[in-house]
């Protein structure tokens, strides 16, 4: 698993290279393709940014397509054309991020995909890779220093350390963040840990090289405005409300397909086949079908919503509100000692799983445990922060 997380470190999303307009290699390629490799070269290579980024202080954006929804770009406003930031390599825990963020792998993968397919290509995921390296030195802190000699990043970790005011004199172990010092020092993520890694490989050292934390390995921009993070973040709002609009309007279809053409009671078909309402079926699932190849139907799903049942449960919960909110206000008082948000508290109303609350634990309840699935998921959520506010 490892050799083949540092094959993929070695080997990312290759960018053209950059050549004059005569079509030749430029003075630096040229220097590059004449060196010939020895026995004694270093593995801690420099990356060269100029084959990496275009030479000019600012990187084009691609323009926004015609027709695209306000919505969905995050705003009707035009993006910067240019930018001064030749993107970073980053790395995010998941671990960290899915009991931070109470949302599944796959859910915070999803964001970063319509993040990186954004007109704007605000990041480009690369595949993930173990981001923390711990290297421990047996013989003591004199050979953590001595190790700064043979090897750039860890001094340059040392050094980054004396600057935040920790004193690593007596230091015989050090952990840090591999992907955030390679980018740093405009290295090769993979060249760095495999250099890192024959520390330990090397005979009489006596160092312990070890890597973990399993993270989401990409590149971004490190100069958003703090109005473009708010734009960022109302697109991906807008995104994700879109697509639950559209999976919810699919569900209704599909149950009002197969309602239309339902018996009341096996007794009613048992005798003959009614090929009216197969053929009734029929055609409601290829419209279904057809349907789903758009890709946000929360139009349709907003001009379906007032209809007569939703009328009906909209009263309905009117008449039920109060019962509800004691019934959040007994949830919140028995688990005092934990920290609930309002979703969080309607998944659980609802019956639905998640990684800090999950089914298994929550759902011996039955007191909570899916008993308002038949009110709307987003009223039981108002008033559960309306609850939860006031209970603080």
């Amino acid at each position: 698993m490892m050799e083949l997380m540092d094959t993929c470190d070695e080997n990312p999303v290759e960018t053209p290279e950059h050549t004059t307009e005569t079509g030749q290699n430029t003075p630096v390629q040229q220097l590059e393709q004449a060196k010939v490799p020895t026995e004694d070269v270093s593995p801690f290579q420099p990356l060269d940014r100029e084959q990496e980024h275009p030479p000019e202080s600012s990187v084009p954006f691609p323009q926004r397509g015609e027709g695209e929804e306000e919505e969905q770009t995050g705003g009707g406003e035009d993006w910067p054309t240019t930018r001064v930031c030749h993107t970073h390599e980053r790395a995010i825990s998941m671990q960290d991020t899915v009991e931070g963020l109470d949302i599944t792998e796959e859910g915070l993968e999803t964001l970063l995909c319509y993040l990186e397919l954004h007109p704007q290509q605000w990041v480009e995921l690369l595949h993930p890779t173990l981001s923390t390296c711990k290297m421990v030195c047996y013989n003591g802190p004199h050979q953590l220093r001595k190790l700064t000699k043979i090897c750039p990043p860890v001094a340059v970790v040392l050094a980054r350390k004396r600057l935040a005011g920790e004193r690593v004199e007596t230091c015989d172990s050090v952990d840090f963040d591999v992907v955030e010092v390679a980018d740093t020092m405009g290295w090769q993520l993979g060249l760095v840990k495999r250099g890192l890694r024959q520390l330990q490989w090397a005979t009489n050292r006596g160092v312990l090289v070890e890597f973990s934390n399993l993270s989401f390995y990409f590149r971004s921009y490190g100069d958003l405005t703090p109005d473009e993070m708010d734009r960022v973040c109302e697109f991906l709002h807008g995104r994700v409300v879109a697509q639950e609009r559209t999976k919810l309007y699919q569900l209704k279809a599909c149950f009002k397909a197969f309602r239309s053409v339902a018996y009341k009671s096996c007794s009613f078909c048992t005798d003959k086949l009614d090929e009216s309402r197969s053929l009734k079926l029929k055609g409601l699932l290829g419209d279904y079908f057809d349907k789903r190849r758009e890709l946000d139907l929360s139009r349709k799903f907003q001009e379906e919503k007032d209809d007569e049942e939703e009328v009906l449960l909209k009263c309905k919960m009117k008449d039920f509100e109060g019962q509800i909110r004691a019934d959040i206000q007994s949830f919140l008082g028995n688990r005092s000692d934990e920290k609930f948000s309002g979703r969080a508290v309607a998944r659980i109303f609802f019956g639905i799983g998640s990684p800090c609350y999950p089914a298994q634990t929550f759902g011996r309840d039955k007191r909570y445990w899916r008993k308002y699935i038949q009110f709307d998921f987003n009223e039981i959520m108002r008033i559960a922060i309306q609850e939860i506010i006031r209970f603080k």
